[in-house]
């Protein structure tokens, strides 16, 4: 468990630092950031009278992205020239990026105050997902017990298309997450979108967890894996697009985590919040599907399918204020419900742009597109 902490304190599990100054073995720059993150401890952290003073429930929570070790081990293989040339540059710059000064620290995104009413509000434009609400509240009055930082088990929704499975997780992330990130597992054919792709390959990559760890200012940030059921699953095969997520999946293992064009630096991706996408469950490997927390969610009615709409309205407003202007008449509204939340926003955007062309703020049943409908009005689906 990941706990508050000082922006200079070191993890627990780092042995090698303390505030009593830099380890010997260290030289140049590498001492003197040692040193500079040693003075900025004892001015901050030391009360009046010299004792150690409680991090402020001011601050936010803090994460140790890796050891000062996996550091070292970097630096040696950049200092062997290790790779073609980009990769040398772009290894060079994330030693740099890891030296700084709190370098190697992310913080933790707390709960927001108002977390029960956004989950509220959140709610009452998905109801089919009250399920996963409800359990986010448990967990969110355990954070409130601690640090404020909410512990999810990565979570499977799974459903029939239209469920509005990918927009909820979005939705969500926004409350309980330092920051949104969806992969497509459906277009996925190896694990470089999670894992990076060889540093021996010409074109190395490094892949979304290590992207989002090292670039990213948060540590816990909300990654979707959309229709995971259809990745091009083989379960064993070295380069399977889910094989990253054996290890990801599992807190303990992600602490140890290389992205494999990055393997001399070990991270800990612990803190990411997992989420899923599927269809059909059942086509998972069954190693994944029991790292996964899954929820079966059900199409909603023609009633809540109608807030949907108006839902997708608002977060298209908050995007782009100029949709703040319009309204959706009745009959609009049921028009749309009749299609899946991908097509809805699509429709809404034109049948804005129909209404504005009649100089008219309230979108009419004969400003939405008559695009064959997904299904009967009973829903709608993606």
């Amino acid at each position: 468990m990941t706990h508050p902490r000082h922006p200079t304190i070191p993890a627990p599990q780092d042995e090698a630092e303390n505030v009593a100054g830099p380890e010997p073995r260290r030289c140049g720059a590498d001492s003197e950031v040692v040193r500079k993150e040693s003075i900025e401890d004892l001015v901050s952290f030391l009360t009046e009278d010299g004792t150690a003073a409680a991090p402020s429930l001011a601050e936010a929570p803090r994460h140790t992205l890796c050891t000062w070790q996996a550091v070292d081990e970097l630096a040696a293989a950049v200092a062997m020239e290790i790779g073609n040339e980009d990769l040398r540059r772009r290894n060079a710059s994330v030693l740099a990026k890891l030296r700084a000064t709190n370098g190697r620290v992310r913080q933790l995104r707390r709960l927001p105050d108002q977390w029960r009413s956004d989950i509220d509000a959140l709610e009452r434009s998905f109801p089919n997902f009250c399920d996963v609400l409800q359990y986010v509240r448990t967990m969110g009055a355990l954070a409130e017990l601690h640090d404020g930082v909410v512990k999810l088990d990565p979570m499977l929704f799974d459903g029939t298309p239209g469920t509005g499975k990918s927009t909820f997780a979005e939705q969500l992330a926004k409350i309980v997450a330092g920051g949104f990130q969806r992969v497509l597992m459906s277009s996925a054919e190896t694990g470089a979108q999670l894992g990076g792709s060889a540093a021996s390959w010409a074109n190395s990559q490094a892949g979304q967890v290590f992207e989002l760890l090292v670039n990213g200012k948060e540590a816990n940030p909300v990654i979707l894996l959309d229709e995971l059921d259809k990745a091009m699953l083989h379960p064993g095969e070295r380069f399977s697009p889910v094989g990253p997520l054996y290890q990801l999946l599992e807190p303990a293992m992600a602490r140890t985590f290389r992205d494999i064009s990055v393997p001399t630096l070990e991270i800990d991706a612990s803190a990411i919040v997992w989420m899923a996408t599927s269809n059909d469950r059942h086509l998972l490997p069954a190693p994944i599907l029991s790292r996964l927390l899954s929820f079966d969610i059900p199409l909603p009615g023609p009633a809540v399918a109608v807030q949907v709409v108006h839902s997708v309205l608002r977060q298209m407003a908050d995007a782009e204020p100029v949709f703040a202007r319009f309204q959706l008449s009745a009959e609009a509204a049921t028009k749309l419900a009749m299609h899946g939340p991908r097509a809805v926003r699509s429709l809404l955007r034109r049948a804005c742009g129909s209404a504005a062309q009649s100089a008219c703020w309230t979108v009419h049943a004969h400003d939405v597109p008559d695009n064959r409908a997904e299904r009967a009005p009973m829903g709608f689906c993606a």
